[in-house]
């Protein structure tokens, strides 16, 4: 019986089985990204707008700020908005690159 060699199930199951250190990771398509430049596009035409009107009527009628603190308050308001939306917008591509550089790294392994 020279040349046979046996192999239990287990051994063959062990060998089929996937690599638990292997992450599924999926880059967002053309589309992705082209919608998720439209939402913040719109988000940085209108939520400055709502901010600042908003505010300034909520100081006005609530606490009483009369001019010109309330349009100060209000124009405050519009640009920290403004900051929010450009830096959700950045954390976000941030977020793509890295996902991008550990495909590129996982394929050079390969």
């Amino acid at each position: 019986m020279a040349g046979v060699v046996r192999v239990s199930e287990d051994s063959v199951q062990a060998q089929h089985q996937p690599p638990s250190s292997v992450q599924v990771v999926k880059l967002p398509s053309q589309g992705q990204v082209l919608l998720k430049l439209l939402v913040h596009s719109v988000a940085m035409f209108t939520l400055p707008f709502v901010a600042y009107y908003t505010s300034k009527d909520f100081l006005e009628k609530e606490f009483g700020v009369e001019h010109p603190m309330n349009f100060i308050y209000g124009a405050l308001c519009a640009v920290v908005m403004v900051q929010i939306i450009i830096f959700s917008y950045v954390y976000q591509a941030f977020k793509e690159e890295q996902i991008a550089q550990k495909v590129k790294a996982a394929l050079k392994k390969e």
